[in-house]
């Protein structure tokens, strides 16, 4: 009896270690969520020219709250525009030799508020670093990594078109978080199957892939093209089946973001709540120890079994 209880204590033992770990998940991520006022990237700065563009390089009194910027909240601050999208072959590398690379132009007011070389700005949903900035014109000049162009819309973007982006400044942890906690990291692009009218609310059918259709649930967190939105409903048949999602916009929302204006077919950048990866990388990591315990319990039960059935005799 003595060793059964021991396998009981250690299955309960067990237990409570993976709600510990799965609420130390999720207290250390909430801990970076902003709890105060609204936090942008700091205005207070001193102005230089590089290279033809101006720039803003934070004084030491800002330097300290400027490293504390890493994430968005999906609350859409301005729509901007692409001015240009270039591959060029000769662009300088790391090491000075030259590359092939692809740079984005784009024209924005609010995000270019307190904003430097090297910071952090959200296109679409998309975490983009400011290699150029040109106070005068209202530009900031980003480049897109080939996975950037694999995983996310931005490569489709025709300048002609006049073509509007969601944008928002990356976000000061300690700053009020009225979305969620948006890395600015697109796991996939979703397409519009339909969309239709609610009274004020507009509804969207987004077909998503399978194999991020897990971390998706009904009234949980999602950002669409970088706007934290809240799932409606959730339909997953597995790899070969249909997969998709819905969301709506309330009518101030419909305002302020791109999203209205795309028609059945565009696509749309999808980056899934991190807390639900985080939840299941902690989850997996356990479960092959609970189930080597479960086989022990079940290994000790049968050997209980056999010595009471020899005392029986």
């Amino acid at each position: 009896h003595f060793h059964l209880l021991l396998a009981t204590y250690h299955i309960h033992t067990n237990a409570k270690m993976v709600s510990f770990i799965l609420g130390t998940t999720f207290l250390l991520l909430s801990s970076l969520l902003p709890h105060g006022s609204h936090g942008f990237a700091p205005s207070s700065s001193t102005r230089h020219v590089v290279g033809g563009h101006h720039s803003s390089i934070p004084t030491s009194s800002s330097q300290s709250k400027l490293t504390t910027h890493h994430m968005f909240t999906g609350i859409i601050e301005e729509m901007g525009e692409v001015i240009s999208l270039e591959t060029r072959d000769d662009m300088t590398l790391w090491d000075g030799s030259k590359g092939k690379g692809t740079e984005m132009v784009l024209k924005g007011d609010i995000v270019l508020d307190g904003a430097y070389l090297g910071c952090s700005i959200s296109v679409n949903g998309v975490c983009l670093t400011a290699t150029e900035i040109d106070e005068d014109a209202k530009t900031f000049k980003v480049g897109l990594a080939p996975e950037t162009l694999r995983k996310t819309n931005l490569g489709t973007y025709v300048p002609e078109s006049q073509q509007r982006v969601n944008m928002e400044r990356a976000s000061e942890i300690g700053g009020r978080n009225s979305g969620h906690f948006v890395q600015g990291h697109v796991d996939n692009v979703g397409t519009i199957m339909d969309q239709w009218i609610d009274e004020n609310s507009l509804f969207f059918k987004i077909a998503f892939p399978y194999e991020f259709m897990r971390y998706v649930v009904p009234k949980g967190f999602i950002a669409i093209d970088g706007t934290s939105l809240t799932v409606c409903d959730v339909h997953s048949e597995g790899e070969d089946g249909e997969n998709w999602f819905t969301f709506m916009l309330v009518e101030y929302t419909q305002k302020k973001i791109i999203l209205p204006s795309k028609k059945v077919g565009d696509t749309v950048n999808v980056e899934v709540d991190v807390l639900g990866k985080y939840s299941e990388q902690a989850w997996e990591a356990f479960v092959p120890k609970m189930e080597a315990l479960e086989t022990k319990v079940k290994q000790l039960e049968a050997r209980l079994q056999e010595l009471e059935g020899g005392e029986s005799t």
